[in-house]
C-alpha cells in the first residue's frame, strides 16, 4: 500500500515540476526579444562533455548528495545527457549565434593555442551560458513557490520581496548584456586566474559562476542578505571540462571586478598547482548545485559523510563558507587523478 502510494507521489511530483518548467519559460526571448513558438532546449554544459561523464547516458546532478543526506527519495538527481540541466530562455538563433565559438571539442582542447581574441569569446560565451542558467533556477524556484504556496507568495509580494527577486534577476542580466558587449570591444576584459588542461579526465563537469562571500582567512566579502548592497556581488567563473582523455580547467574573473575579490585572488595564487585545484573542488561543492558528476563517482562521495556535510550545511546564508573554505584540503579533491 505504502509502495503505491510513493509511486503515485513520484509521479505526481514528477507532473507537477514539469508543469513548473512549462511556466517558467517566457513568451519572448530574453535576448533578442523576439516572440518564441518553442524556447531553445539549450545545455549549460555541452553534450558532448556530459558524454563523457554519463554511464549508460545517464549523469548524476550534484543534488545527489543532498538526497542522500536527507533520505529524501523524491528529488531528482539522475537524469539523461539530453536533458542535464537544460535552460528554455531564448530562441534558437540567439543559441546558435552567441556560442558557436566554444561548443565544440577544439575550443576546449587547444583554447591555450588560441590568439586572445578567440579566447575572450569563449570565456564571454561560457560567462553568458552561466548566468542564463541561474536566472532559470530561480525563475523555477519562484514559479514554483507561487504555485505550491499562492497565498504566501502574495504576503511577500506586498512586503516588497519580489522586488529582491527581479533586481537577483536584473543583475544577471546586466551581466549577460556586459558580456556581450566584450565581444564587440579589442581589449581582453578578463584576468585567467587558472587555465590547465589536465592528462586524465574528471569523472566532475561544470559551467558555474561563484560569488565568494568569504576568503581564505574567514573574512567576509560581502553579506548575500544585505540586498542594500547586492551590487557589491561579484562573480568569479569556474569551469570543468573533461574530453577524450583530457580535462580543461578554467577559474577566471573580470578584470574590473577582481578588486573585489583581490583578498581570494592573492590567496588563490599564493598556492601550488595542486592546492589550486583542491580550492577549486571545494568552491565548487559548497556555492554550486549545478555541477555533474558520473554514477559511479555519485556513489563514492555519498559515502564521503565529510564532502556530503559539507554540501547540506553551506547555503546562502551569510555565514557560508566562512570556515569551510579556510579549511578546503580537509575535503578529499575529487578532482585529482583517479
Amino acid at each position: 500500500m505504502f509502495n503505491k502510494f510513493k509511486l503515485e507521489f513520484k509521479k505526481d511530483w514528477s507532473d507537477f515540476c514539469h508543469q513548473v518548467e512549462q511556466n517558467s519559460q517566457p513568451e519572448y526571448c530574453l535576448l533578442c526579444g523576439k516572440k518564441m513558438t518553442s524556447p531553445c532546449n539549450s545545455h549549460v554544459v555541452p553534450q558532448f562533455i556530459l558524454k563523457r561523464i554519463a554511464e549508460k547516458g545517464m549523469v548524476c546532478y550534484g543534488q545527489s548528495l543532498f538526497r542522500h543526506a536527507r533520505n529524501n527519495d523524491f528529488a531528482r538527481t539522475t537524469t539523461g545527457i539530453n536533458n542535464a540541466f537544460t535552460f528554455r530562455l531564448i530562441c534558437k538563433d540567439c543559441d546558435k549565434l552567441l556560442f558557436c565559438h566554444y561548443e565544440k571539442p577544439e575550443a576546449i582542447l587547444n583554447y591555450d593555442e588560441l590568439n586572445r581574441e578567440e579566447q575572450k569569446q569563449i570565456l564571454a560565451e561560457m560567462a553568458i551560458k552561466t548566468h542564463l542558467s541561474h536566472i532559470y533556477t530561480k525563475a523555477k524556484t519562484y514559479t514554483r513557490n507561487a504555485m505550491l504556496y499562492p497565498d504566501q507568495m502574495e504576503i511577500l509580494h506586498a512586503c516588497g520581496r519580489q522586488t529582491a527577486y527581479e533586481l537577483d534577476i536584473q543583475e544577471h542580466m546586466a551581466y549577460i548584456q556586459t558580456l556581450i558587449g566584450f565581444q564587440k570591444t579589442t581589449s581582453f576584459p578578463f584576468v585567467v586566474l587558472f587555465d590547465r588542461l589536465f592528462n586524465y579526465e574528471t569523472d566532475i563537469a561544470a559551467q558555474t559562476i561563484i560569488a565568494y562571500t568569504h576568503d581564505l582567512k574567514g573574512d567576509q566579502l560581502f553579506d548575500p542578505l544585505d540586498f542594500s548592497h547586492i551590487e557589491l556581488m561579484r562573480y568569479c567563473y569556474l569551469m570543468i571540462l573533461p574530453y577524450q582523455g583530457k580535462t580543461r580547467v578554467l577559474f577566471y574573473v573580470e578584470k574590473k571586478f577582481q578588486s573585489h575579490v583581490r583578498s581570494v585572488i592573492d590567496d588563490f595564487n599564493a598556492l601550488s598547482e595542486e592546492e589550486k585545484l583542491h580550492f577549486l573542488f571545494v568552491s565548487l561543492v559548497i556555492y554550486d548545485e549545478q555541477f555533474y558528476i558520473s554514477p559511479s563517482l555519485q556513489e563514492k562521495m555519498a559515502k564521503d559523510r565529510k564532502i556530503v556535510k559539507l554540501y547540506t550545511k553551506t547555503d546562502n546564508s551569510g555565514s557560508s563558507g566562512k570556515n569551510e573554505i579556510a579549511n578546503f584540503r580537509k575535503y578529499h579533491n575529487y578532482l585529482m587523478k583517479k
